[in-house]
């Protein structure tokens, strides 16, 4: 895909559905569309990763990885899972890194956008990470 195209469409992703609603009366920030939800990003190890996942709240995706490129929608169970963490979870950023500082080292980072009231534990948090990791992976494979 050329980079004009690229752009045309992660912008119609990001813009498309607010511009939808500008008839409507405004929704709660809980349905904001086209606001990012999760972002997962993976870089560095031995593979030299450098990966991009951006969902948005209506389970819309962008995915980058090497050369792969993708836009699409999550299946509804998984959007359910992210719309009940979405309610529950306040935003946090988790950041892993399996060599800090030396060669080959990967880091994992996602920032999870929630407006929920409670503060997810490390293992919500890694909860999270690992479902997204798996996201990833899945759509990486075209599986």
């Amino acid at each position: 895909m050329k980079r004009p195209a690229l752009l045309l469409a992660v912008l119609c992703f990001l813009f498309v559905p607010l511009l939808s609603g500008c008839d409507r009366t405004p929704a709660p920030p809980q349905a904001e569309a086209g606001k990012p939800l999760l972002i997962l990003e993976r870089t560095g190890g031995i593979a030299g990763f450098q990966d991009r996942l951006v969902i948005g709240n209506s389970g819309e995706y962008y995915l980058k990885s090497g050369q792969v490129e993708r836009i699409g929608s999550l299946s509804a169970d998984r959007v359910s899972q992210l719309r009940d963490w979405f309610a529950r979870l306040a935003l946090f950023t988790l950041r892993l890194e399996d060599n800090p500082g030396g060669p080959d080292n990967m880091v994992r980072q996602v920032i999870w956008a929630g407006l929920g009231k409670a503060t997810a534990t490390q293992a919500e948090q890694e909860q999270i990470l690992k479902w997204a990791g798996d996201l990833l992976a899945e759509l990486t494979t075209g599986s």
